[in-house]
C-alpha cells in the first residue's frame, strides 16, 4: 500500500487528519478490527486511520512510525498492552500517559489537548491512570526487575514501543498519544517458556513452547495466569474502542 492508495488520496484530497497507529503485536491490533491484516502488517481501518502492525521493541516501533507519516499520518498513537511497574495497577487498568520515557531517558509529553479529550470521553467508563509511561530494551519478566525499573524511573507502566513512537512524532512535530492496558502486574513473572514460544510479532510457536513447558511444567500455571491478564487488557481495549466510535483523536 503506496503513496496512491485510495483511503490517502481520499484524506488528502478533502484535507482530512491522517492517524497514523503503531500496535507491536496482531492479538494487540485484533482490538482495533478484524479485517484481514496483509503480511507487510498494514492496513486503512477507515479514511482517516492507518494501522501499522509493528513487531516488538524500538526499532520496529521507529521504523513502523516513520512509514506511517510517509503514508501521510499526521497525528501517531501508541496502542496495545503495558507492564505495570506500580503495584496498585490491575489487569485490565487503563494507561493513558501524559508523558513517556524513551529508552534513552529522554520524556517525551503526550498531546495535552488530545490527552483531556480522550479523558473526558473515557472516565465515565475507566479509572484512567495519566503517570509516566517508560520504554524498556528488554522485557521486563520478574517482580525484581520492574520493581528495580520502577525505582529508576519512576514510572507507573513500562512496554518497549512507546518512547520510539513518541520520539518519531517529535522529529516531525506531530501530536502524540499513548493508549495502553495493563496486561501484566508488578507482581507477576513471565516465564521463559512465554518469551520462548513467540517470535518477534507475538506468533506462537508451538514445539518451542512444548520443549520449555516439558523442562518446566510449572510454567503452565503463570501461563494460565497470563493469558488471564492478557484477556483483560484486550477488553479494555475493545472497550476503547467502542466508546471511541472510531474517533480516536476525539477532535
Amino acid at each position: 500500500m503506496g503513496p496512491g492508495s485510495l483511503p490517502q488520496l481520499f484524506a488528502r484530497k478533502n484535507n482530512l487528519r491522517i492517524l497514523g497507529i503503531v500496535a507491536a503485536l496482531k492479538s494487540e491490533a485484533r482490538s482495533l478490527t478484524m479485517l484481514p491484516i496483509g503480511a507487510d502488517g498494514l492496513i486503512w481501518l477507515n479514511e482517516t486511520t492507518l494501522l501499522k502492525v509493528a513487531g516488538i521493541g524500538a526499532k520496529h516501533a521507529l521504523a513502523a512510525s516513520e512509514l506511517l507519516i510517509a503514508e501521510g499520518a499526521t497525528a501517531l498513537l501508541s496502542w496495545g498492552s503495558a507492564g505495570a511497574l506500580h503495584p496498585k495497577l490491575s489487569p485490565g487498568n487503563l494507561i493513558l500517559p501524559k508523558s513517556v520515557i524513551a529508552s534513552q531517558k529522554d520524556v517525551f509529553p503526550t498531546d495535552a489537548a488530545w490527552h483531556n479529550r480522550l479523558v473526558t470521553r473515557l472516565t465515565n467508563r475507566f479509572e484512567i491512570y495519566s503517570e509516566p509511561l517508560v520504554q524498556s530494551p528488554i522485557v521486563l519478566a520478574s517482580p525484581m526487575d520492574k520493581l528495580d525499573f520502577f525505582k529508576k524511573h519512576d514510572a507507573i507502566a513500562v512496554d518497549m514501543e512507546s518512547g520510539s513512537v513518541a520520539e518519531m512524532a517529535s522529529r516531525a512535530n506531530l501530536p502524540f498519544m499513548v493508549i495502553r492496558a495493563i496486561a501484566d502486574t508488578s507482581d507477576m513473572t513471565i516465564p521463559a517458556s512465554a518469551l520462548n514460544a513467540i517470535d518477534e510479532y507475538g506468533r506462537l510457536r508451538p514445539m518451542r513452547l512444548l520443549s520449555s513447558l516439558a523442562r518446566k511444567p510449572f510454567d503452565l500455571v503463570l501461563l494460565a495466569r497470563l493469558r488471564r491478564s492478557f484477556r483483560a487488557a484486550r477488553t479494555t481495549l475493545e472497550t476503547v474502542v467502542r466508546l471511541a466510535e472510531n474517533d480516536f483523536l476525539a477532535f
